[in-house]
């Protein structure tokens, strides 16, 4: 659904309407009056029922750089009377306060189609058309809109209006005066800018295929007990180094060691205590005999 945003400044159509080389044919009236919405602000009550606008796009959105989108608009005078100072023109417009989108003429582009069938540009401020429109008459302007090629990322959309103003008179309800002013209807559509989209790279055919679970390399095991393991020399049992015994802190006698009862780094075994048992009955033995021999002697 295409909507019109809730906030439009209310001297756009004089805005517009002014300094034109257009709107030098209504040199009396459009470029030099005030809104009629702002003579009447003390009151509000001002409302135009003699003017309609309509704008339609055929595109709801357009591609930066792309092909022109026709458009189609259209002005009725509703009322009884003709309107003698008349002025129509068409621009892109939005609501923002980014200073680089401020001046869309610059970025969306407008051509009206003229009674010779070739198509004029319109900058925003000119007026299309300036001659009087008569009570009860429809007009139809064929326009073409696009949006350039290097427009800003941050414009994702606008809207395009298509703008008609007259010259009107307001009466004050308190006193009856009467000031001229510039009364205008709008017909406005609005399109989105649609950014191409970088495609997927495809997967080139001679990736390397993932390996199946019979192709994977196969976990490693455990190393068998048989294996003997690979020890630096100074750890090796059957030739141990000097400096590692030399600064290794004794192990005590009785905390036994890693290899199955041998006392560490003392050159003990567990046959310590029988022997030297063994050896001090030897010598009493012996003792024994030598005093046996003297008293024999004697």
């Amino acid at each position: 659904m295409k909507y019109r945003p809730a906030v439009v400044a209310a001297a756009a159509s004089v805005a517009l309407l002014a300094g034109t080389p257009a709107a030098g044919a209504a040199e009396d009236g459009l470029n030099s009056l005030p809104s009629c919405t702002d003579v009447s602000t003390a009151f509000g009550d001002y409302e135009q029922r003699d003017l309609k606008a309509s704008l339609d796009i055929t595109a709801d959105e357009m591609v930066p750089g792309g092909d022109w989108s026709p458009a189609k608009g259209s002005v009725t005078n509703l009322g009884r009377r003709d309107l003698a100072k008349f002025g129509l023109s068409a621009y892109a417009w939005l609501q923002t306060e980014d200073p680089e989108l401020q001046d869309l003429t610059r970025f969306v582009k407008a051509e009206v189609r003229a009674e010779d069938g070739t198509w004029q540009p319109v900058n925003g401020t000119d007026t299309i058309d300036s001659t009087p429109l008569p009570s009860g008459q429809t007009r139809s302007y064929d326009l073409r809109i696009r949006v350039i090629k290097d427009v800003p990322a941050s414009l994702g959309g606008a809207e395009f209006n298509f703008l008609g103003a007259f010259a009107d008179v307001y009466r004050f309800p308190d006193t009856g005066k009467e000031v001229e002013c510039v009364a205008d209807d709008t017909g406005y559509d609005r399109f989105r800018i649609r950014r191409a989209t970088t495609a997927p790279q495809p997967t080139p055919s001679t990736a390397r295929p993932t390996p199946t679970a019979s192709q994977a390399s196969p976990t490693p095991t455990s190393t068998p007990t048989s294996a003997q393991p690979t020890a630096s020399p100074s750890t090796t049992a059957s030739t141990p180094s000097p400096t590692s015994t030399a600064s290794a802190a004794p192990v005590p006698a009785s905390v036994p060691s890693a290899t199955g009862g041998e006392l560490a780094e003392t050159g003990g075994s567990d046959a310590t205590l029988p022997l030297a048992a063994a050896a001090a009955g030897l010598a009493v033995l012996g003792a024994g005999a030598v005093v046996f021999a003297r008293r024999r002697r004697g």
